[in-house]
């Protein structure tokens, strides 16, 4: 006989409402509520007459049923439920739902299970626990039994296991909620339109740039963010695309929240559902390219000059292959060589070298180019056209392509023949020099001699023939520091701590990359360090047995500028506090890297240890 209301009479088919939210789930649930009917109607509520075996539409349920008391022990289970909660009827039979209930749900179960005698059913999503402590979800819908009298005797809960349900639904909420940071935490803006080009969403970064409210940008909207004279060829674009079905680029301006119109790359690709052609959704995003626009325009301006100053540069000019084949030369050359730039580049850079001088220059342009060195620098003579030489000084750098082979060679040359003749004159100095040291000889001779002569003491002799040489070595000091040129950091912390290292080897760490400074650098860095130094002896990490010392400096490029960032850090010395005010070593500190050589100094007074770090620009 088929189930349904009808075969009930009217007073069972308003009772039928309490399972139509499981009647709505899938046709293995409605089979089973089918099922649970009867064992409902045999239960006493039903008006059927005839009895059917209970136990065995029970048993053959394809969902959990449970029967409990009003006071929420399990009387009855069926073999789905025990699989279900992984627990066999034993184990479960006068179990109360405590102990087998979710803990936050526990509460609203039970004031669901007393207001069955007010309501006499309900619907609830409610979580059990196996014994493995892992959680089972449940779509549950229970009603009221009542004995032969009427009264509230147990309930029926009819229990379906949606836990895949839940996890498929958690992880659709993961991924929206992976492709929502993706999206907003793009540097541009990413949207999302259907099949005809109306926008169904549009990460935050649109309201955030545009400073529109994010309901503006939906439908058609975000065409009254474009620039007035885009707008047409934005739309042809779109319409062409929307014919072809292909991803597209291409760029328009946006204005932002400050009004200002700003160039963006806009790129968009067509999304299909798998096995059709029909256009569905168009992913896309929106970047910002105006500094790029900007750029690219002072590069063409920049090439420009570039060319201007190639050809009128007072220096020669030279880009030669692999093989020193000269690829390009500027008038320069061709005016100090005497050759027209059609010959030259018939020529290589051996053919107008001074024989003398070619072994040289080839051996370190084949190493160049092999990429043994990367620069050179050389003076040699060329070989005019009309046979006369002129010293030149060279320059050498190799460019590459990207994976690091050379591409060709830059040479620039400069005449420097007036310096050549610059250098016999000096030949002639040196002499003079020569006699002058011989003077200065001389003058050491008779210090010592009346240093000798008129000393009381062979003591008092030593000391004041060591005060009048330093006195002389601090003027020849003077006189010659204009001609340093540079110093190697890593010189400069090894002489900083030389002092010290009768103290154990162990106690410093210092490492970092070779960096040249010039004698400025050199000599206010030398200047902290050996602050640094003489405040940990006598109160940092060096003034017990145990303390250490780590000085690392390294180098980073901001905007074509390099700087040095260069790190003292102490540990295991007593504990360090604060200064309650700047002494002398401070402010040499600061006075040597930061106003001397334009830097930014930080001293932290940690408990641990002083740490000093230093950010210098190496100019």
């Amino acid at each position: 006989m088929p189930l349904g209301p009808s075969c009930f009479g009217t007073s069972a088919a308003q009772e039928c409402s309490m399972f139509r939210p499981c009647l709505r789930t899938s046709p293995r649930s409605r089979r089973a509520v089918r099922l649970i009917w009867q064992i409902w109607l045999h239960s006493g509520n039903g008006r059927v007459r005839s009895r059917q075996p209970v136990d065995v539409l029970f048993t053959q349920a394809t969902v959990g049923l449970a029967e409990c008391d009003l006071r929420g022990y399990l009387l009855r289970v069926n073999d789905y439920f025990c699989t279900m909660l992984g627990r066999s009827r034993d184990q479960l039979l006068g179990c109360h739902l405590s102990k087998i209930v979710h803990p936050d749900d526990l509460p609203r179960t039970e004031a669901l299970l007393a207001g069955l005698l007010n309501e006499d059913r309900y619907e609830v999503e409610k979580r059990y626990l196996r014994p493995d402590g892992s959680v089972v979800w449940t779509r549950t819908a229970a009603s009221l039994i009542r004995d032969k009298m009427g009264r509230p005797e147990r309930s029926l809960a009819v229990c379906i296991d949606i836990t895949q349900n839940k996890r498929h639904e958690e992880i659709l909420r993961e991924s929206e909620e992976r492709f929502r940071l993706l999206a907003n935490s793009a540097p541009g803006m990413v949207w999302i339109t259907n099949g005809e080009g109306e926008v169904t969403y549009a990460s935050d970064r649109w309201s955030e740039y545009t400073g529109r409210p994010h309901s503006e940008v939906l439908g058609y909207g975000w065409l009254n963010t474009i620039h007035p004279d885009d707008v047409e060829g934005t739309l042809r674009v779109w319409t062409d695309v929307q014919v072809k079905g292909i991803p597209y680029e291409t760029e328009f301006r946006y204005r932002r929240h400050d009004g200002a119109y700003r160039w963006h790359v806009v790129r968009a690709n067509p999304y299909r559902y798998p096995g059709s052609d029909k256009i569905t959704a168009w992913f896309g995003s929106s970047t910002d390219i105006h500094e790029l626009k900007i750029i690219e325009a002072a590069l063409r301006e920049s090439e420009q000059r570039l060319r201007a100053t190639y050809e009128n540069a007072a220096i020669g000019i030279v880009e030669v292959d692999t093989n020193g084949h000269f690829l390009r030369v500027n008038e320069w050359l061709c005016a100090i060589s005497g050759y027209q730039r059609d010959e030259l580049l018939a020529m290589t850079i051996g053919d107008i070298t001074f024989p003398d001088d070619q072994a040289q220059d080839l051996e370190m342009f084949h190493r160049q180019m092999a990429g043994e060195i990367d620069v050179y620098s050389l003076e040699k003579r060329l070989l005019r056209k009309d046979g006369h030489l002129v010293w030149v000084g060279l320059s050498a750098s190799r460019v590459d392509d990207l994976v690091g082979r050379p591409l060709y060679g830059i040479r620039v040359l400069r005449d420097i023949s007036a310096r050549k003749r610059a250098e016999e004159s000096r030949n002639l100095l040196i002499n003079e020099l020569n006699h002058r040291v011989k003077n200065t000889l001389a003058t050491v001779q008779s210090i010592a001699r009346q240093t000798l002569r008129n000393a009381r003491s062979p003591q008092q002799a030593e000391e004041d023939l060591e005060s009048r040489l330093l006195a002389l070595s601090r003027t020849h000091d003077v006189l010659t520091r204009e001609n340093w040129e540079r110093a190697g950091l890593p010189d400069i912390v090894a002489q900083a701590i030389a002092p010290y290292l009768n103290r154990g080897e162990k106690r410093f760490q210092a490492h970092g990359p070779a960096v040249i400074l010039t004698p400025q650098q050199a000599l206010s860095i030398a200047m902290a360090l050996q602050e640094l130094a003489t405040n940990a002896v006598k109160y940092g990490s060096l003034s017990n047995e145990t303390g250490t010392v780590i000085i690392e400096w390294s180098t980073t490029r901001s905007d074509n500028d390099l700087f040095l960032h260069l790190v003292w850090q102490e540990s295991g010395g007593p504990p360090v506090s604060p200064p309650t005010r700047r002494g002398f070593g401070t402010r040499l500190i600061e006075r040597s890297l930061a106003r001397e050589l334009e830097g930014q100094v930080k001293i932290d007074f940690l408990p641990s240890g002083l740490i000093c770090a230093a950010d210098i620009p190496l100019k």
